[in-house]
C-alpha cells in the first residue's frame, strides 16, 4: 500500500503527468459548459436531439397569437375598431401561403395570421396589407379547415384562392394542371411545379393589387415575433441607405460579392444555423485543423524552448519534454477542434444589425424589394412550365445571381418556423429541423421595449400612446 501511494506521488511529481491532468480536467470542465450551453446548435458536438428544438420564445409567441385570433374571429368587430385595416398606400404587402395539412386540432395559418397582428399597433396595421393565400386545388373550402373561418373573419384585406381569381378563360385548365402537380405526392418535382406556381402567383398578386413598394411573401407555418412589422420597416430604412453609398455600383451578372449592386432583392426574416456553420464538419481534418494545430503548435514550441533555456532551473523543469508534447501535441490540436467542433453560431453567432448575406435556408419569410418583384413572378412562372422547375426557395437564389442583386439578412430573426406537419411531404424530422435557435433566445419584454421604440421612430409619439391604449383595453 505504502509502495502504492509512493507511486503515486513519484507519477504526480512528473510535470508531464500534471500537465495530462490539467488538460483532462480543462476538457471535462468545457464538456459540460458545452451540453449545458450548446445543445441547441445543430452544428456543434454538443447539440441534443431530445432538447435542441425545446421551444422557448416561440411558445409564449404561440399563446399569444392563438388567444389574438381566437378573440378577432370570436368578435370580428371589436378586432377590426382596434386595429382597422391596411391603409390606400402601404408599405408592405404581406402574403400568407397556406395548403391544408392532415394535422389535429389548429391549423399552422391560424397562429401565423395570429402571429402577425397580435401586439401590432394602427400605424403598423394601416401600413401593411394582409393577405391569406389558400393555394388547394379544386376547392379550398372543403380542404382547408381554416378557409371557412379565415374568410369570413374579416381580419385580412383580402383572403384569395385559385378559384376566386383565376381569369375565366384559363381557369379550369390551370386548375386541372395544378391538381395533377398537387396529386402524385411521390413526384417531387411535380409538387415543385406546383409549389413554386404558388410562390409566383402571390408575388404577382401583391404587385397587381397594391402599390406596396416592399412584398412580403410568408409561409403559412411560422410564427412572427412580437414587433416584427416595425423593425422590418426600420430594416428597410437601413437597406434603402445603404443601396445609396456611392461606393455602389451598377449589378452585373454573377456578381455576387458584398458591397457591389446597388439594388436589392429580399431582406431575410428566417434563417436556420444550420446554413452559416464552419465550411467543414467536425472531423479532425475538415476546416484544416491539422494545418492550423502545425502552424500553432510549432511557434509555441520554439518560444516554450526558449523559455526553457531563459528560466531559472526550478522553473524550466516544468517544460520537460513530455510537458512540451501534451501542450504542443496534444492541448493544442485538441482545443482548436474544440472551438469549430462546438459550433460557429454557439461560439460567434449572429451579431444584431442589417448586412448582405448571400448563404441561408429557406423562404419561410423573405420580404422583396418591388422593383424586382414582377420580374421575378415571371421568372418562377417560367420556371413552374419545365418538367424540373427548381425549389422555390432556391429559384429566387438564381435570380438574384443572373443579376447582380443583393440579398440582405437582418439580425435578430423575426420569424421561427413552427411547421412540423409538412405540406409537400417532407418528413416530420427534416421539417422540424428547419429551426432557428435564436428566436427561441428572443426576450418579450426586450420585444416589448424595441417595439414601442420603433413605432415611436416611424409614426410619432402619438401612435405611441395610441398603442398603449389599444394594450390597455386587450
Amino acid at each position: 500500500m505504502i509502495c502504492r501511494s509512493r507511486s503515486v506521488r513519484d507519477a504526480l511529481s512528473q510535470p508531464g503527468i500534471r500537465a495530462l491532468l490539467l488538460l483532462v480536467a480543462l476538457v471535462s470542465l468545457y464538456a459540460l459548459y458545452g451540453s449545458r450551453y450548446f445543445y441547441r446548435d445543430p452544428l456543434s458536438i454538443f447539440f441534443s436531439e431530445e432538447h435542441g428544438f425545446d421551444r422557448f420564445y416561440s411558445a409564449t409567441r404561440q399563446a399569444e397569437a392563438d388567444e389574438f385570433i381566437d378573440a378577432a374571429l370570436a368578435n370580428p368587430d371589436s378586432a377590426q375598431q382596434q386595429l382597422g385595416k391596411s391603409g390606400t398606400h402601404p408599405q408592405i404587402c404581406a402574403v400568407f401561403i397556406t395548403v391544408g395539412r392532415d394535422m389535429e386540432g389548429r391549423q399552422y395559418i391560424d397562429s401565423a395570421v395570429g402571429s402577425f397582428l397580435a401586439n401590432m399597433s394602427r400605424a403598423e396595421r394601416e401600413a401593411t396589407h394582409l393577405k391569406i393565400f389558400f393555394a388547394d386545388v379544386p376547392d379550398p373550402n372543403t380542404q382547408h379547415k381554416s378557409y371557412a373561418k379565415l374568410a369570413e373573419g374579416g381580419i385580412a384585406d383580402e383572403v384569395f384562392s385559385y378559384p376566386s381569381t383565376l381569369s375565366s378563360q384559363n381557369k379550369d385548365r390551370k386548375i386541372k394542371e395544378l391538381m395533377e402537380f398537387a396529386k402524385d405526392r411521390q413526384n417531387k418535382h411535380a409538387l415543385e411545379r406546383k409549389t413554386v406556381y404558388d410562390y409566383a402567383y402571390a408575388l404577382d398578386r401583391c404587385v397587381q393589387t397594391t402599390d406596396a413598394p416592399y412584398i412580403a411573401l410568408l409561409e403559412g407555418d411560422i410564427l412572427l415575433a412580437d414587433g416584427w412589422a416595425a423593425r422590418t420597416l426600420m430594416n428597410l430604412r437601413t437597406i434603402e441607405k445603404m443601396m445609396q453609398d456611392p461606393r455602389r455600383r451598377n449589378p452585373e451578372r454573377g456578381q455576387v460579392e458584398p458591397g457591389v449592386s446597388n439594388t436589392w432583392l429580399y431582406l431575410r426574416l428566417f434563417n436556420q444555423e444550420r446554413s452559416f456553420g464552419w465550411s467543414g464538419g467536425t472531423g479532425f481534418r475538415s476546416n484544416n485543423i491539422h494545418i492550423i494545430s502545425v502552424a500553432v503548435s510549432i511557434p509555441l514550441l520554439l518560444v516554450l524552448l526558449l523559455a526553457r533555456r531563459q528560466l531559472p532551473r526550478h522553473l524550466s523543469r516544468h517544460l520537460d519534454r513530455w510537458t512540451l508534447l501534451v501542450v504542443c501535441g496534444v492541448a493544442v490540436p485538441l482545443f482548436i477542434w474544440l472551438f469549430y467542433a462546438s459550433g460557429k453560431a454557439s461560439l460567434i453567432g449572429s451579431p444584431a444589425g442589417v448586412r448582405e448575406e448571400f448563404f441561408g435556408c429557406c423562404n419561410q419569410a423573405l420580404v422583396y424589394n418591388r422593383a424586382h418583384a414582377g420580374a421575378l413572378a415571371e421568372y418562377m412562372t417560367k420556371a413552374s412550365e419545365r418538367a424540373s422547375p427548381g425549389r422555390s426557395d432556391m429559384l429566387p437564389k438564381q435570380f438574384a445571381w443572373d443579376r447582380g442583386l443583393a440579398r440582405v439578412s437582418a439580425y435578430p430573426m423575426l420569424a421561427q418556423h413552427s411547421g412540423r406537419v409538412s405540406a409537400i411531404d417532407t418528413s416530420n424530422d427534416e421539417a422540424k429541423r428547419v429551426w432557428s435557435m435564436a428566436f427561441e433566445n428572443l426576450k418579450p419584454y426586450k420585444l416589448a421595449g424595441d417595439h414601442v421604440r420603433d413605432v415611436r421612430a416611424l409614426f410619432g409619439d402619438e401612435a405611441v400612446e395610441e398603442m398603449r391604449k389599444q394594450w390597455s383595453l386587450g
